[in-house]
């Protein structure tokens, strides 16, 4: 007899919560034929629910069987490996046990005796071999815990990921791309004359193992001048996991460690920093010290404990101390096991170029310089080298060698403790100029950093370089050659005071201006600094200021940069003033004032909708004020708009109004503005195309990595942290930004999870490596619901705890009090086995009658009474 109920959802769901509260997976078992010969039921490993029950079988048998399986491997709650793992019976008196040899172990990080690795193909017996240690498994989640006193574990940096887990993604391609257009009309007619205008860029790849192939290129088109495509870069790279590097062919650009960065078109080869634990990458110092006892240290900063760790009696080293900035200091605390506590500060500070000890880095490459817009385009070799050193210093340098061009670095950086960091390099070149002439000079280069915690001031960076007239860097050597035409330079800039036009296509270009000079300008030198000042809690004052001078003239490049930033409750506000001055003669000084204020001003409840506020004068551009309107709208705040009107010297009186929308396959805008002097409409359209062996899959726009997610029959389920993205009606959606050698946790909403579909484990793990586009797959079960009254042909109801399978093998549910049984998935016509034990006599099936038709809008299940029929 069937029963049609219509529950609310919230009925629903909590049912299904109790049930997968009693899930657990059942391993392959073999099943003689039931009552009738063409009902077969999958032998293979059978897999189940992330909320499995942690209960053996109730017939006290295993819950696997002999052979090879699938596992993630945990080592004290962290994913250390993924790979098959063997299970054998060691004797016919024993239960199943994973198998794995000493030299597996050892190479978890494990400390083992050359003695306990004698056998390297037998299987060790960990928990015997190592006091304390533990071995469990749960082939439900088809997972192994390793549990090992940290006592007896290799040392391993906090944070770190094993290269066992990374994943190198599917062979896919995918193409990413940004269009915008705009129409203007402009003149005091506003009808007289008219443009368009278009830009569409694109960012290309195909990935084929552990290769990664990235193209960029654009492709413009202007009322009256045409359309013009650009192929801006291609390359090809690769990881090279074992030395932590990565290997690039194609069209890039080198670091400014050691030199400067240039771009250039070859091959390099570089240490790849990304794959160093957290607590590896950039500096932070050596904590030592000595422990009486078995000893805790915690090491904090302002207040918060950033590192705490077990340490023996005696000496000891921290290496692995991640900082939460980087300068102050670090307070370290050590308690002794008798509760007595010792403490000592750490001040320290960092530039740049420093490096943690021990750590090594460095950058080979060959090619020719390539920077799109000169025609001079040398061939050179360049390697650097840095490396971390006790007594906190980094030695660094490298040496370049190039077509009428040779260059050497070499420099230390040094902790000074509380009188900051430093670094100190200098630097040689020998140039080939094009009239003929040969200059040598030097360069020397000093970089500072200090921390004033106490005061809440910070020096980011204050530098100097200072260079003879025979110095040329290479971007310099490149230049003096392409500039140089019948014994003058030529020297190309934008004129910045011409604002005849604004706003006409082709307004930039038309203020391009070229000069002659006699001697090429080569840099003099150059100032930097950078100050922050924390004013209470919610306010910083902050200035920077750089100068560049050049040879052969008295001009110069400075800029200066002065804020205040603050808020009051909800409304954040701030001022900036800007000096800037240009070597061709361009200067100009501005201050701007802004407030923000959110609408839930005035409530305690919280607000999508701001008002924000600007007044600023410029020499150059005069008086200019707006307000304006912005906020977000609709779930997940994927409709946002700007509404905004102002005034400024040139135009007058300016409105404009902006809304975009965050779909699962891309984002668009679209805009309306207009002034006394023009009207402009833009439309904008980004995304991505994702090609996979299973089909297309259209996407919001791609970062540099991303996961492809597949959930079969999962419609319209929304992934976390991700607004707009959906799963579609192919069954896939993109996670579109993953942080490579990071655990990435991708998760689907449950509460989307309607009626006739479970998805049992809706949350997933996976460490990408650059550039990869990882598969993660999550099992789903689509179809009716059912609440099942089973009962046996004696009266009795099967055991509590027993577990029900389709014939396909899914574990479709479990037998809760009174032989009730939730099952999703379910269809008309299915056998279902119900299994309590090893033995054939121990199950019994249900077959699943004629079902109603549920109606779409009723979310609920239907209600049956069965009879559990045995074999």
């Amino acid at each position: 007899m069937v029963h049609l109920k219509t529950a609310t959802h919230k009925l629903t769901r909590r049912i299904k919560m109790v049930n997968r509260a009693g899930y657990f997976y059942v391993v392959p078992f073999l099943l003689a034929p039931l009552a009738k010969a063409t009902d077969q039921f999958n032998t293979s490993f059978i897999r189940g629910n992330e909320n499995a029950a942690q209960v053996a079988a109730l017939s006290g048998s295993d819950d696997i069987l002999p052979g090879s399986y699938p596992f993630d491997v945990f080592l004290n709650g962290q994913r250390i490996d993924h790979r098959d793992i063997e299970f054998k019976k060691l004797a016919p008196d024993q239960p199943i046990v994973p198998c794995l040899t000493a030299l597996a172990y050892r190479g978890y990080g494990i400390k083992l005796s050359d003695r306990q690795v004698q056998d390297p193909t037998g299987c060790f017996a960990l928990n015997k071999e190592v006091q304390g240690a533990q071995l469990s498994h749960d082939a439900a989640l088809q997972r192994m815990d390793i549990e090992v006193p940290q006592l007896f574990l290799e040392p391993r940096a906090q944070g770190s990921i094993s290269p066992k887990v990374y994943d190198q993604g599917v062979n896919a391609a995918f193409i990413n791309y940004n269009f915008n257009g705009s129409h203007n009309r402009y003149g005091h007619q506003q009808a007289d004359k008219s443009s368009d205008y278009s830009f569409l860029s694109l960012n290309n790849g195909i990935n084929v193992g552990s290769w990664r192939l990235r193209n960029n290129s654009t492709l413009s088109q202007q009322s009256g001048a045409g359309s013009s495509f650009d192929n801006i870069s291609t390359w090809a790279e690769t990881d090279i996991v074992p030395w932590r590097s990565r290997l690039i062919i194609g069209q890039t650009n080198t670091n400014s460690n050691v030199f400067d960065s240039i771009q250039f078109r070859g091959a390099q080869l570089s240490s790849a920093n990304d794959m160093l634990a957290e607590s590896l990458r950039g500096y932070a110092p050596v904590v030592r010290g000595v422990a009486l006892t078995a000893a805790r240290v915690e090491v904090r900063q302002n207040g918060y404990t950033i590192y705490s760790t077990n340490v023996p009696p005696g000496p000891f080293a921290l290496t692995d101390i991640y900082p939460s900035s980087l300068s102050g200091n670090l307070d370290v605390t050590i308690t002794e096991a008798n509760g007595s506590k010792s403490s000592f500060t750490l001040p320290f500070s960092s530039v740049p170029n420093m490096l943690r000890e021990g750590i090594w880095d460095y950058q080979l490459t060959a090619g020719k310089y390539h920077d799109g817009t000169t025609h001079y385009q040398p061939s050179f070799v360049q390697g650097t080298l840095s490396r971390g050193m006790t007594y906190d210093v980094t030695p660094y340098g490298g040496l370049m060698v190039a077509q009428n061009y040779r260059s050497a670095v070499a420099g230390l950086g040094k902790n000074m403790g509380r009188w900051g960091a430093v670094s100190f390099d200098a630097s040689y070149s020998d140039t080939d100029l094009a009239n003929g002439d040969s200059k040598q000079g030097q360069s020397v280069r000093f970089l500072y950093s200090k921390s004033l915690s106490d005061l809440g001031t910070e020096f980011r960076i204050a530098g100097y370089r200072y260079s003879t007239s025979g110095y040329y860097d290479f971007s310099d050597a490149v230049a003096e050659r392409d500039s140089y035409e019948n014994g003058t330079y030529r020297n190309e800039y934008y004129d910045e005071n011409d604002y005849r036009n604004l706003g006409v296509p082709g307004w930039a270009e038309s203020r391009r201006r070229t000069t002659y000079t006699n001697n090429f300008g080569n840099k003099r030198q150059r100032v930097e600094l950078s100050i922050n000042q924390r004013m209470g809690a919610s306010s910083t004052l902050y200035a920077n200021v750089s100068n560049q001078s050049y040879w052969g003239g008295s001009s110069e490049d400075r800029t200066v940069q002065a804020g205040f930033n603050s808020s009051y409750k909800n409304t954040s506000y701030g001022i900036f003033y800007q000096d800037s001055r240009s070597n061709y003669g361009y200067k100009d000084r501005s201050v701007n004032v802004t407030v923000s204020v959110p609408f839930s001003f005035f409530s305690k409840e919280s607000s999508d909708m701001t008002a924000s506020f600007n007044v600023g004068h410029s020499e150059q551009s005069g008086n200019t004020y707006s307000s304006g309107l912005s906020g977000t709208a609709l779930d997940d705040g994927r409709l946002n708009y700007v509404v905004q009107t102002g005034h400024d010297e040139y135009s007058g009186q300016t409105s404009s109004a902006n809304i975009g929308y965050q779909g699962n396959k891309g984002l668009i805008n679209a805009g309306y503005s207009y002034s006394n002097d023009y009207q402009q409409t833009t439309l904008g359209v980004s995304g991505g195309i994702v090609a996979h062996a299973r089909g297309l899959t259209l996407t919001q726009p791609l970062q540099s990595t991303f996961v492809l997610i597949e959930a079969e029959n999962a419609k319209g389920v929304r992934l976390e942290n991700q607004p707009g993205v959906e799963i579609d009606s192919s069954g896939y959606a993109v996670m579109t930004s993953a942080t490579p050698y990071r655990h990435n946790r991708i998760a689907l909403r449950t509460e989307d999870i309607g009626s006739g579909l479970d998805i049992p484990l809706a949350a997933r793990d996976v460490v990408p490596t650059r550039g990869a586009i990882p598969r993660v797959t999550f099992e789903t079960h689509s179809g009716q619901s059912l609440l099942v009254h089973s009962t046996m042909s004696d009266g009795n109801s099967p055991p509590l705890g027993a577990n029900i399978f389709s014939a396909t093998g899914k574990n479709s549910g479990t037998v809760g009090t009174n032989g009730d049984i939730y099952i999703s998935g379910a269809s008309t016509g299915d056998l279902l086995l119900v299994k309590w034990g090893a033995g054939i006599n121990e199950t019994c099936s249900l077959r699943v009658p004629e079902l109603a038709v549920m109606e779409e809008q009723n979310i609920g299940y239907q209600e049956l009474s069965l009879a559990c029929v045995k074999p």
